[in-house]
C-alpha cells in the first residue's frame, strides 16, 4: 500500500460539469445547480450530486450574503418565503427519499424542459402587444413559494418558482441577488443537516468535494468574462437549447 488516494474517473468528469455549472451561473446568473444535474445525471444519481454540489452553493451565496448583507429585505424573506419555503422543503425532502433515483430524474427532467421553454418563450424580441410583468396574484405567490419549498426539498431547485413568486415585487437587482442568497444559504443548511443525519457525508465525499471545489474558482471566473464579453441574450438561449437536449437524453436514456 503506497497510501495514495485514487479519484474515480466519474468524479472527475463530474469536475468538469462544475466548471462549466458555475462559469454559466456567473455569466448569467442561473442556478448552476440545474446544470450539474441535468449533466451530472449521466454520470451520477440525483441524491449523490446533491450531496455533492450542495456545499458548494452555500459557500458562493454565502459570499454575497457576508457582502451584501445590508442589501437583503429581512422583512420578505423572514415573514414570507422562510416559512412557507421551510415547509416545503422538510416536505420535499421525505417524498425524495421514497422515490427511486429514475423517478427522480424523469421528473427532473420533465421540469427543466418546461422551465426552459419558458425561459426562452421570456427571451422573445419583445412586442408592442407586450404589457409590463404584474405582481402574481396573492394565492399564486403562496403557492408558488410554498411549491419552490418542496422542488428544493427534492431537487435544490427551487429557484425558478421563488423568481416567479418575488421576482415581481419591486426590488432592485441588488436586493434581489441578496435576498435570494439569504434563502438559499438558510434553506441548504436545513438540506445539509439532513444529509448529516442520514450519513452521507464520510471521508471519501469529503474528498470528492475537494476535487470539486478546486475547479470552482476557474469557473467563477470564465463566467466573469463571458458576462463581460459574450451578450447575455444568445448565450441564454444556447444554454436553454443546451438543458432541453441534456434534459431530454435524460428521459430516453
Amino acid at each position: 500500500m503506497d497510501g495514495s488516494v485514487s479519484i474515480e474517473p466519474a468524479i472527475m468528469l463530474f469536475a468538469g460539469i462544475v466548471f462549466i455549472a458555475y462559469a454559466v451561473q456567473n455569466a448569467v446568473g442561473f442556478g448552476a445547480l440545474l446544470v450539474c444535474i441535468t449533466l451530472g445525471s449521466h454520470l451520477l444519481d440525483i441524491r449523490q450530486i446533491m450531496t455533492l454540489a450542495i456545499p458548494l452553493s452555500m459557500l458562493q451565496s454565502g459570499f454575497i450574503v457576508w457582502r451584501d448583507r445590508a442589501s437583503i429585505d429581512a422583512r420578505l424573506l423572514l415573514r414570507r418565503i422562510m416559512p412557507l419555503m421551510s415547509v416545503g422543503l422538510v416536505l420535499g425532502f421525505v417524498v425524495a427519499r421514497d422515490l427511486r433515483d429514475t423517478h427522480l430524474r424523469v421528473v427532473f427532467a420533465g421540469l427543466v424542459i418546461v422551465l426552459a421553454i419558458y425561459e426562452l418563450w421570456r427571451l422573445r424580441p419583445p412586442s408592442d402587444e407586450d404589457t409590463p410583468p404584474r405582481p402574481p396574484p396573492r394565492l399564486a405567490s403562496v403557492a408558488a413559494i410554498f411549491g419552490a419549498g418542496i422542488a428544493h426539498g427534492i431537487y435544490a431547485a427551487g429557484g425558478p418558482l421563488l423568481v416567479y413568486a418575488v421576482g415581481r415585487e419591486g426590488l432592485d437587482k441588488h436586493r434581489f441577488r441578496a435576498t435570494l442568497s439569504a434563502v438559499w444559504v438558510g434553506l441548504n443548511t436545513l438540506l445539509i443537516s439532513g444529509f448529516v443525519m442520514e450519513g452521507r457525508y464520510t471521508t471519501d465525499t469529503g474528498r470528492d468535494i475537494v476535487v470539486l471545489l478546486a475547479v470552482l474558482p476557474f469557473g467563477l471566473w470564465i463566467g466573469d468574462l463571458i458576462h463581460q464579453r459574450v451578450p447575455e441574450r444568445p448565450f441564454k438561449i444556447t444554454v436553454f437549447i443546451l438543458l432541453i437536449a441534456g434534459a431530454a437524453s435524460l428521459i430516453v436514456r
